[in-house]
């Protein structure tokens, strides 16, 4: 809670001259601008996700999940300067991640159309992934490959 204050603060600081009115006996206004920042600062943040099975139905285990997963790529990547796109808010840098095109052709319920406003004031959708959601599938390609593992073993006599 104290970083997500804190990212509110510096988010208000950093616009708080494009904010105010010219006349000085007018509210404090905020422009569309500050208002859209503002959330991709806030949705930015990491937080957990409800998991409750009381908001689930037609739960089904993933089938063939070592086999999906090894069709996803890991890779290392750097993120454009924001001089290189029309996008303002996004990372920066050197990361580590997977390519949201790659991973809808394997689990399309992973990856979601995002609008954004570009520096022109244009919307362009751009794909966002369901990182917490690779987990349940990381998860049971492990319990694959163990059942494989421990397949082996036995035919190994270990």
């Amino acid at each position: 809670m104290k970083k997500l204050l804190i990212a509110m603060s510096m988010v208000l600081i950093a616009h708080v001259p494009n904010a105010i009115s010219n006349e000085c006996c007018e509210i404090l206004t905020v422009d569309d601008n500050f208002f859209r920042q503002l959330e991709k600062s806030i949705n930015s943040l990491q937080r957990p996700r409800f998991s409750d099975k009381s908001l689930k139905q037609n739960t089904a285990q993933v089938d063939k999940a070592l086999e999906k997963v090894a069709k996803l790529k890991g890779v290392t990547l750097e993120w454009k300067s924001p001089s290189e796109t029309d996008i303002e808010l996004f990372p920066q840098g050197k990361d580590i991640g997977v390519i949201a095109q790659d991973v809808e052709k394997v689990f399309p319920e992973l990856v979601h159309n995002v609008k954004v406003t570009d520096k022109n004031d244009a919307e362009v959708t751009l794909k966002e992934v369901n990182y917490a959601g690779l987990v349940s599938v990381l998860i049971e390609a492990m319990k694959e490959l163990k059942k494989e593992n421990e397949a082996f073993r036995l035919q190994l006599g270990l």
